[in-house]
């Protein structure tokens, strides 16, 4: 079995900073909005014809796949460049449920390289250019009751405005990372803030003594009148560690990184009226004394933070994500974190693996993040594109620091 790992050189990774830099994610734990994944059974076919968006169109004859999906499984793993770089369309039908009256329903698609353009009963409902990074589509309003179609136009050919032009790898085409649908009340944090869960914890100022935490949040009316809801945010301890099978030993226990959910700040803001279509930005600090810092693979210690909008003391959507507290410096003696001095030696990783591409699920992200924290790497660079947000957890969660690359390569 191949795996795309191999050891780097430290000489740069002060670009490490990159990741440090960054405390979002877009893994969550949503309680209130609906979140389905519909990647099994789609017919696909390599075909450039635009006839494939249409509802009559037959597409009896093409094969039964699922999502995470390639068409260069095989083909662009010899190195040689001669794969298959054309455009591929998925098609399934959607039935109607009774749960999305009074809802807004999105697309979402964690990846589809390099570019897509969905269809909803033959309406085209937006575009992605970009390979490497989630997007969500609004298709509320192309939705019936009874079937409904859903076509996806996936096209991995050369485009001059979409990155990588060139690169030693393969431009892999597809729906190769998971496809949901969610439902949200039309009262929710922002979903069309790019592709990302719309929840923004951002560090500042940290020391062994203290730090700031901002908390912001878009919410938006999606409605067709006022709404007037309660927002709050509540800054806890962890209650729970989701370990990985792939790594038993970890050199922390896993004990000491939830400490029982207890509340460290609530902040709320009541009685907050958006108007029709309108939006409302949560932005709150608070000073954090005392943090229990990250402090890489010997204490990689988080934070939670929820948020929630209630109306009429029901919580009707909620979304919660992780925060780690750090700092750091590079100069020409090393890197430092949470000042102390802190040699970076890891990997780089590509996510292809040998007769799958990028079609990839957790297992396969699990077996190499295993490998990775099996001989002793505390960085990672992602070589050469952001990859899926499941593996990025997985490191902040391990305490392992990552290096996230724009996919720009080669030619600029």
């Amino acid at each position: 079995m191949q795996h795309s790992i191999s050891l780097y050189s430290t000489t740069k990774s002060f670009f490490i900073l990159l990741f440090l830099c960054f405390t979002l994610t877009i893994s969550g734990n949503n309680r209130v909005r609906v979140k389905t994944d519909i990647g099994a059974d789609w017919k696909f076919n390599k075909t450039t014809l635009s006839t494939a968006s249409k509802i009559d169109y037959n597409d009896s004859s093409w094969p039964t796949i699922n999502i995470p999906h390639t068409w260069n499984d095989k083909d662009a793993q010899d190195g040689g460049g001669n794969y298959a770089r054309t455009v591929g369309w998925y098609r399934k039908s959607i039935p109607w449920d009774a749960s999305y009256v009074g809802k807004r329903v999105y697309l979402e698609i964690l990846a589809a390289s390099l570019q897509a353009e969905c269809f909803v009963n033959e309406t085209s409902v937006g575009t992605h250019k970009g390979g490497y990074n989630a997007f969500r589509l609004d298709i509320t309003d192309q939705l019936t009751t009874g079937d409904n179609l859903i076509a996806i136009k996936v096209d991995n050919r050369s485009a001059d405005d979409i990155c990588p032009l060139s690169g030693d790898f393969s431009f892999i085409g597809g729906i190769y990372r998971k496809i949901f649908l969610v439902v949200a009340d039309p009262v929710h944090v922002d979903l069309n803030d790019n592709g990302t869960h719309g929840l923004y914890l951002t560090t500042s100022n940290v020391s062994a003594a203290s730090a700031t935490l901002e908390i912001k949040a878009k919410v938006v009316n999606e409605s067709s009148e006022a709404k007037t809801v309660n927002l709050k945010a509540i800054f806890r301890h962890p209650d729970t560690f989701d370990a990985i099978a792939e790594v038993p030993n970890p050199i922390f226990n896993i004990n000491d990184m939830k400490q029982g959910g207890s509340p460290i700040e609530t902040l709320e803001e009541n009685a907050v009226n958006i108007p029709a279509g309108g939006s409302y930005e949560f932005s709150r600090q608070i000073t954090v004394t005392n943090p229990h810092l990250w402090n890489g693979k010997t204490d990689p210690y988080r934070y939670l933070v929820d948020f929630s909008v209630s109306d009429a003391g029901n919580v009707i959507d909620a979304v919660s994500d992780y925060v780690g507290f750090r700092f750091f410096h590079a100069d020409n003696t090393g890197f430092y974190l949470n000042g102390n001095l802190y040699p970076l030696r890891g990997v780089n990783r590509h996510q292809d693996w040998e007769d799958m591409g990028y079609a990839i699920s957790e297992n396969e992200h699990n077996i190499d993040f295993g490998m990775i924290y099996e001989i002793g790497a505390n960085a990672v660079r992602m070589a050469h594109y952001p990859q899926d947000p499941y593996f990025h957890e997985l490191f902040d969660k391990y305490g392992i620091a990552v290096w996230v690359e724009i996919p720009f390569v080669d030619k600029f």
